[in-house]
């Protein structure tokens, strides 16, 4: 009898931890976003299924963390929601975390995920701060505001609707004051709200009440700062909310207040790898407002400095080229040579700069721009006239797909191909009638405009012991070109098979398959992208694939949200798993050619059962595809393999020869099947993925 309910409850308990095995978690909000070097403190995460983590990752060194909440409950939402309740079930869950950030943690952002038995989070950021937290303590108002005993300090809250904070604090005659908020660096993108993120507005009172300050965006950036000279020894006070008075949990923010070492911009952002370069700073409590130093990096990244009081600036934009472009400054001359780079500023009152540009017939021509994503104030247009003053080509705001955290795409590029030989005269302007140092901008000639790159999300998968888990790759190129290209993935262990490495589209599923044997452990992936050289002279152009979030904005928009690290981490054996034929497996990168004339084509696939999982399996394709249909199959508790038959939808007329797809079979348990028959993944209870496999049409 003993033995039966041993028996018993071994069989729950294992059905049960089947059970939530495809349980997503994600986070929606941490608060507080942050804290200072050197302390211990407690924050909490948001989100949904957020209960399941049984740890946390962060990106980078000196960060520990503590789940000191497990078991705790999900809050539920009302069945009836009040007119100004502007909660999310996305929201709904919460866990409680404590921090500990080593004394030598550099300062700035990081990311944040939580893990599971079975699964990774989406990653928020979360700071890394120099100045001692004070924490809004319940409502506040302009008379009886949060109350800060000393400065430098980070002001942490979170606003609810129609809410305002209030902070006060002491400064003297003649400090500089900043206040520099960080709102939608933490959540940069929200999905169901308009505009899709948390606009801070921030303002500054003195004892009478009276505005000394104001900031809603501070120069390109959504997230306010205040920077000024204080007028009168006297208690301040900071107040934030949101321009539309909206407002919950994500809605949080960090604001450093104090004197403290800010910088606006720099000038020259840019300069060569190796190179000796000379920056000047603009900014209040700084050390030096010259910088010399050698870029040791290629492309763009973060600059700071040191300021007054040991405490470190904010970053700022700086790109690094590579020594064999040429670069210069301002030329007399005011020729753009090919393959040319020069960075200048509008500082007169005429809003302009012109260049002379001498082209050969059918020559293409690219003029580029690169300004906002550099820190410029520059909203530049692109003019392209002849020596008699006819417009003959112009460019304003290209949208750059790349820059995902850009919400305003201002800078232009202007392609033009001459009839003949001739001189022309290439126009650089500001639409916001705009001067000064700070309305720099750096303009790069080039013969071509295939400047691509790869994105490569989600930024974390897990793969069960024995079983495939999918990456999508997203080419995105500035004149809508997808070149042919190959895929290396670096940092998987010996055993682990690939699939499907050879992109033809701009859209494109890779797989990883994990042995039965496989360690449990976390891998850091790199996947590099790399195009074919043409001859032998030339060389492979080789990416590496930036690894993202795809995020949702407004009810709509997606955009590509850069990550710190690609994350594989193996977990254990899930309830099933698919595969296809000893034969395909064994060949997956070789497609399976299909005769035009096909109307149907049969593949087996096989399924291994973990003990005690009896369920049955429903199949279909992993993606959709227009040339190549699934309709549902099931794989029945007492089969091991089934079966599928893949139909071929090809219009006669039309021609696909030598078209390649990848192809995977997904099979779900207890998924909900809407009116048109289609299975709906995300409420499935169980969730599993063949390898991918090729089908190329002849």
């Amino acid at each position: 009898m003993k033995s039966t309910l041993a028996r018993v409850l071994l069989l729950l308990l294992v059905l049960f931890s089947m059970n939530i095995y495809f349980q997503k978690m994600s986070i929606g909000y941490v608060y507080p976003a942050g804290g200072q070097r050197g302390t211990t403190f407690d924050i909490e995460i948001g989100g949904l299924n957020v209960q399941k983590a049984t740890g946390v990752y962060f990106s980078g060194d000196g960060i520990k963390a503590e789940i000191i909440n497990e078991n705790n409950k999900t809050t539920t939402k009302p069945n009836k929601r009040k007119f100004d309740d502007q909660s999310s079930p996305q929201l709904a869950d919460r866990l409680k975390v404590r921090v500990t950030i080593d004394n030598k943690a550099i300062p700035g952002l990081r990311d944040i995920r939580l893990h599971g038995a079975k699964d990774i989070s989406n990653k928020l950021c979360f700071e890394v701060g120099q100045y001692f937290d004070v924490l809004e303590k319940g409502s506040s108002t302009l008379q009886k505001p949060n109350i800060v005993s000393q400065l430098p300090a980070t002001f942490c809250g979170q606003i609810m609707p129609g809410e305002k904070d209030y902070f006060s604090f002491s400064a003297l005659k003649g400090s500089k004051i900043v206040a520099y908020t960080k709102a939608r660096a933490f959540v940069p993108y929200i999905a169901d709200a308009v505009p899709g993120w948390f606009q801070a507005v921030i303002s500054i009172y003195n004892s009478k009440g009276r505005e000394v300050a104001f900031n809603d965006d501070y120069r390109n950036n959504v997230d306010p700062v205040i920077v000024f000279e204080v007028p009168e020894s006297d208690t301040y006070t900071l107040m934030i909310h949101d321009a539309i008075f909206r407002g919950r949990e994500d809605f949080n923010y960090r604001i450093d207040v104090g004197e403290i070492p800010f910088i606006e911009y720099i000038y020259p952002p840019v300069g060569k790898y190796g190179n000796k370069q000379t920056v000047k700073i603009k900014g209040v409590n700084i050390e030096k407002d010259i910088v010399k130093f050698k870029p040791d990096f290629i492309g763009k990244k973060e600059f700071i400095t040191n300021g007054l009081g040991g405490f470190i600036s904010n970053p700022v934009p700086f790109l690094s080229i590579d020594k064999s472009k040429s670069l210069e400054d301002y030329s007399k001359k005011m020729f753009l040579e090919k393959v040319k780079l020069i960075y200048d500023s509008i500082v007169k009152n005429d809003f302009r700069k012109e260049y002379f540009v001498d082209l050969e017939r059918n020559e293409n021509f690219v003029a580029q721009i690169t300004a906002r994503k550099l820190g410029s104030k520059l909203d530049a247009r692109l003019i392209l006239k002849s020596m008699k003053g006819d417009t003959l080509a112009i460019s304003d705001d290209i949208e750059d797909p790349i820059e995902g955290l850009v919400t305003h795409h201002a800078d232009p590029v202007l392609k033009y191909i001459p009839k003949y030989n001739c001189r022309l005269v290439l126009v650089v302007e500001d639409v916001l009638r705009g001067s000064g140092v700070d309305n720099f901008y750096l303009l790069e000639r080039k013969e071509e405009s295939a400047n691509f790159e790869v994105f490569v999300s989600p930024s974390n998968i897990t793969i069960p012991k024995g079983g495939t888990a999918t990456l999508m790759l997203d080419v995105v190129s500035q004149d809508k070109k997808t070149p042919k290209l190959n895929v290396e993935l670096h940092g998987l262990p010996k055993g682990f098979k690939t699939s499907s490495l050879e992109l033809r589209g701009n859209k494109w599923e890779i797989s990883i398959t994990a042995p039965k044997n496989a360690k449990l452990q976390k891998n850091d992936l790199k996947v590099l992208v790399y195009k074919k050289a043409k001859n032998m002279n030339d060389i492979d152009e080789t990416h590496q694939a930036i690894a993202a979030e795809n995020m949702m904005q407004a009810f709509y928009y997606t955009h590509h949200i850069p990550v710190m690290n690609l994350i594989a981490e193996v977990v254990e054996e899930a309830p099933f798993s698919l595969h296809f034929s000893s034969d395909i497996e064994r060949n997956l990168e070789t497609p399976i050619v299909i005769s035009s004339n096909d109307t149907v084509v049969a593949i087996k696939v096989l399924i291994n059962r973990k003990d005690g999982f009896k369920d049955k399996v429903t199949l279909q394709l992993g993606r959709k595809n227009k040339q190549i249909i699934l309709d549902p199959v099931e794989i029945l508790p007492d089969e091991k393999e089934k079966t599928i038959y893949v139909k071929l939808n090809i219009p006669k007329t039309a021609n696909f020869k030598g078209l390649v797809r990848p192809i995977s079979v997904v099979g779900t348990v207890n998924g909900q099947i809407d009116k048109k028959g289609k299975r709906t993944f995300e409420n499935a209870q169980f969730r599993e993925t063949t390898p991918i496999v090729l089908f190329k049409l002849e």
